[in-house]
């Protein structure tokens, strides 16, 4: 094979090879992560249990980003079912409760009580988690995230992501859904994080905009009153 023979791979051909690469790097990664889980709870050194828990750390972060590269490359189809959005906007605050008591951040939902949608409830938590990730980043310390949604309107539901952050530059905007772009320095992840909430919510029928008109920094997920059926 030649140098650039690799552009005459199919998307289907490179897509294979990411999730069997993923699939393969995540067997050490499970074995070094379970190692270091082990030794943690038989070490008492202080010093020690510190190396310790930065190698477990580095580890579930290139996890993550494994998982990210095969949602990217190959996106599993959706398991839907009927999911009442205020359960699940509690079931995320629940999440995130520790950095949010950490960066001393005031989580706020408003909705509709009654609202369901029709989806995958673990992608729609990655799709929400990826958000917040966003907008704790954003704020760098104290300051407020609100999650709001409302009924179905000409068929879609809507459901808002806010932050008090310092807003996303105007040049910048139309990179943030780019894989691999971050506005973050070297070393702080790949940017991932808005492109798989959109590729979820396209999965689904819908999509994630930011409202470039609000006066807060907003991210609009938008979805299918049916969520893709």
């Amino acid at each position: 094979m030649g140098p650039n023979d690799y552009k005459s791979l199919s998307p289907e051909l490179l897509a294979e090879f990411s999730a069997g690469a993923g699939h393969d790097l995540n067997n050490p990664l499970a074995a070094i992560s379970g190692r270091v889980q082990m030794m943690l709870r038989e070490e008492s050194d202080p010093a020690k249990r510190a190396d310790l828990a930065v190698i477990l750390t580095q580890v579930k972060r290139a996890q993550e980003m494994i998982s990210d590269l095969r949602l990217t490359s190959r996106p599993p189809k959706p398991q839907k079912s009927e999911i009442l959005l205020k359960a699940f906007v509690e079931d995320l605050r629940e999440s995130w409760a520790d950095a949010f008591r950490e960066q001393k951040v005031e989580f706020l939902a408003n909705g509709p009580t009654d609202l369901y949608i029709n989806a995958d409830e673990t992608q729609m938590m990655v799709l929400f988690r990826a958000l917040i990730k966003n907008s704790l980043r954003a704020l760098g310390g104290a300051g407020f995230i609100r999650v709001s949604w409302d009924a179905p309107k000409n068929g879609r539901v809507k459901i808002l992501v806010s932050d008090s952050g310092p807003g996303i530059l105007p040049e910048i905007r139309p990179l943030i859904f780019d894989p691999y772009f971050s506005s973050y320095q070297s070393g702080r992840g790949l940017g991932f994080g808005l492109t798989k909430a959109r590729i979820i919510a396209q999965m689904h029928g819908g999509d994630v905009t930011l409202d470039e008109s609000a006066v807060e920094t907003t991210f609009v997920v938008e979805l299918g009153a049916d969520s893709g059926n």
